[in-house]
């Protein structure tokens, strides 16, 4: 019972914490300490808004909604606004208490309307839910007789006296001499006013609270201020309105959100933050005399419309692949969106998430690709022909060729290449003699399969009774379908493949590229991540390793022991769990460190996601060591890809690339694994492997001699570049 309420406390603490800093799009924990800090520089402020944020949590567990995200502070940060404008606005009384509670209330409804209402388009709720019960609460205070205005903040020497004495009324005023009525003061004023703290040491401390979170957010609030600034000149607009109207902090928070969050940091989210500037100002100033006319404020309303408007606009964006590019997975960092973005191979297909693979296993060759010169032109461009080759004589056939049954293909098996379900099936048509072609029944026998909405593959010219689906029926990836055939429009056998955005046969095709493929050198297989296969190239399946797929399939619930040994020291050992967070997402998670390797495993590749955590847990070298596996029987494979680079290098090479993230990446990361050759062809007792990361001008930071047994054990050698060598060994826990 104990340990439940303990939990329990513990809970609730975390999701006020996190209100804090939400408001600027962060769960950092220091920068939290630091806005809880701001927040009580006026006392009655601070407490109004931490009664208001509880009373939001509080309700969140009442109704039994998701923990993740009340946790996260997203049902309380607006209340929490709300709280902290109410102890500006109202002086200390019970009846102001009252008046926090009712406007916490509102603004939890508030959001869960608003939420509601905003997700079904995949946009964020902002602020919207404060803005709309602040303005309830001070159209309704020409009725509260009772409460009067809170007139404190018009003295502050008296507040930062009660506050901190003497000595701070100093540092308060030598401040005032050193920024204030400067574009600096006007930028410290503008970050305290997001606290309801009008004065330059709020501002001060949110700047330092904000550098030391993230460089990409400190420098985008500074240019997103400072082009304001100078836009109030280049109109002719009185830049002193700045230091008494606060509307500053909208410049702030949009380039913040625009620049830095919602997109991933780039030149063009750059350009974007400071496009959207202008248009800014000009909303702000013309709704701020549209709602004079009823002696409101508009508070972070420009804020809310232009970030709003500007995602929505974003978001139904016909190529989702042309930079500037939305924020998939946040990471409430935006350097570390950054940097795991970058990670990422072939990022010109990160917009294709749903997997489609090779329809087929073994070695084929495309005798025909997007917009080849015979049959795959216009509505049919992006489709594939499909044939096996000798790889010697590089012909189709054997003997002459005259017999359907001469080529390598006929007859041989075609496989679905996703999961979905069989929504057409034609199996009548017979199949054509050599040369011959059917062109009254074009596609032949084919099999049509949905995989999700305005997403069908269509596998044509099949060989006649070979299929084995029906319509309605659910299949695998992998799963027979039926055989290669040389039916329809087809003078000799071959696979016609093609993605498509309807179920109809004969429907136009769509551009799709394939998944997790080998393409075949004369020498060794080359890894292709997302491609489009290309005319004459051999390619193939990936065939798993029975020995790798056992090492790296793991259940929920599942644990190991990790033991580390470091420099032939003493051996410490670590119980590693196998877990599912409440997104779905499966992870690794350290019991003694907490640290957690995010990672996916689709049955073809092993990819680690994301670590999270201390670096002193032997999951980090883990991490280092499979950052990329691919689940393949192949030997001499090689794999190689981009390693994230805040996991490589610290201060002060990495904070100055922190600043320099929005117009480009100059560390480097580069992960490489080499598959050992497999001596014991058949079933073999071990699998040996190699990796290592490397930095600029090829410096190797990390490698790993790796061996992986029948028993799902993995041992590795790890060194490291301060010349570290360290011993794991991974068991799995029966």
């Amino acid at each position: 019972m104990k340990n439940k309420v303990l939990t329990k406390g513990y809970f609730i603490v975390e999701a006020i914490l996190n209100s804090y800093p939400q408001i600027f799009f962060s769960e950092n924990k220091l920068l939290a300490a630091i806005l809880i800090i701001v927040s009580f520089i006026n006392w009655w402020t601070g407490l109004n808004g931490l009664l208001a944020v509880l009373t939001a949590v509080i309700l969140a567990e009442v109704f039994g909604y998701s923990p993740e995200t009340t946790r996260k502070g997203f049902f309380s940060f607006n209340a929490l606004l709300v709280g902290l404008g109410v102890g500006t606005y109202f002086s200390p009384g019970i009846e102001a208490f009252f008046l926090v509670e009712i406007g916490a209330v509102v603004a939890f409804f508030t959001t869960i309307l608003i939420m509601g209402i905003f997700t079904k388009y995949g946009l964020p709720f902002l602020s919207f839910p404060f803005i709309l019960s602040m303005w309830l609460l001070l159209l309704s205070f020409q009725s509260f007789t009772d409460i009067s205005l809170n007139t404190e903040v018009i003295y502050p020497s008296n507040m930062f006296f009660k506050l901190g004495g003497g000595w701070l009324v100093i540092l308060v005023d030598g401040l005032n001499k050193l920024f204030l009525n400067t574009v600096v003061g006007t930028y410290f004023l503008s970050l305290g006013a997001i606290f309801f703290q009008f004065n330059l040491l709020a501002g001060l401390l949110i700047a330092i609270g904000l550098l030391l979170h993230s460089r990409v957010h400190f420098l985008f609030s500074v240019v997103g201020f400072l082009i304001a600034f100078w836009f109030y000149s280049f109109l002719g607009i009185y830049t002193g309105s700045l230091n008494y109207t606060y509307y500053g902090f909208n410049f702030i928070l949009s380039a913040i959100a625009i620049g830095g969050y919602y997109l991933i940091p780039s030149r063009q989210s750059f350009l974007w933050s400071i496009v959207l500037i202008p248009v800014l100002v000009v909303t702000t100033i013309g709704s701020d005399r549209l709602f004079a006319l009823f002696e409101l404020s508009v508070f972070a309303l420009p804020f809310n419309l232009i970030v709003i408007g500007m995602l929505y606009a974003f978001k139904i964006r016909y190529n989702q692949i042309h930079p500037p590019i939305l924020t998939g997975i946040q990471q409430k960092n935006p350097e570390i969106n950054a940097y795991l973005y970058h990670s990422q191979p072939v990022k010109k297909y990160g917009a294709y998430t749903i997997p489609i693979r090779l329809p087929f296993m073994g070695e084929w060759t495309v005798s025909q690709g997007h917009k080849g010169e015979h049959t795959h032109k216009d509505f049919f461009k992006y489709a594939w022909d499909f044939v096996i080759k000798d790889s010697s004589s590089n012909k189709e056939y054997a003997n002459e060729g005259n017999l359907t049954g001469d080529y390598f293909c006929f007859d041989k098996p075609i496989v679905a290449p996703a999961q979905g379900t069989i929504v057409e099936v034609v199996d009548t048509v017979d199949d054509n003699e050599i040369g011959i072609a059917n062109t009254l029944q074009n596609w032949g026998n084919t099999v049509v399969i949905k995989h999700e909405e305005y997403l069908y593959s269509k596998l044509s010219h099949l060989k006649k009774g070979t299929i084995k689906v029906s319509v309605g029926e659910v299949v695998t990836e992998g799963q027979f379908i039926g055989k290669c055939g040389n039916s329809g429009r087809s003078p000799y056998p071959h696979l016609h493949f093609q993605i498509q955005s309807t179920q109809a046969i004969g429907s136009q095709t769509i551009f799709w590229p394939l998944f997790e493929y080998f393409r075949s050198d004369t020498s060794q297989f080359e890894f292709i991540p997302k491609g489009i296969p290309k005319e004459n190239e051999c390619i193939a399946n990936i065939s798993t390793s029975q020995l790798l797929n056992d090492a790296f399939l793991w259940n929920p619930g599942d644990e190991f022991m990790l033991y580390k040994l470091v420099n032939e020291e003493e051996e410490t050992s670590y119980l590693i769990r196998n877990e599912v967070n409440a997104y779905n997402q499966s992870y690794l998670n350290c019991i003694k460190t907490g640290a957690k390797l995010y990672y996916e495993n689709n049955g073809k590749t092993f990819s680690a996601l994301n670590y999270v955590g201390s670096k002193k847990s032997p999951l980090f070298y883990f991490y280092s060591s499979f950052f990329k596996v691919i689940l393949s029987e192949s030997s001499n494979l090689v794999v190689e890809t981009r390693f994230p680079i805040h996991h490589l290098y610290s201060f002060p090479l990495l904070t100055i690339q922190d600043f320099l993230v929005p117009f480009g990446i100059f560390l480097k990361g580069n992960y490489i694994l080499k598959y050992k050759e497999i001596t014991q062809i058949f079933n073999p007792s071990e699998i040996n492997l190699e990796s290592e990361i490397l930095g600029k001008k090829e410096q190797k930071l990390f490698s790993a001699n790796i061996v992986i047994g029948k028993d799902r054990s993995i041992e590795m050698q790890c060194s490291l570049k301060r010349n570290n060598k360290i011993k794991l060994r991974w068991e799995k826990i029966e």
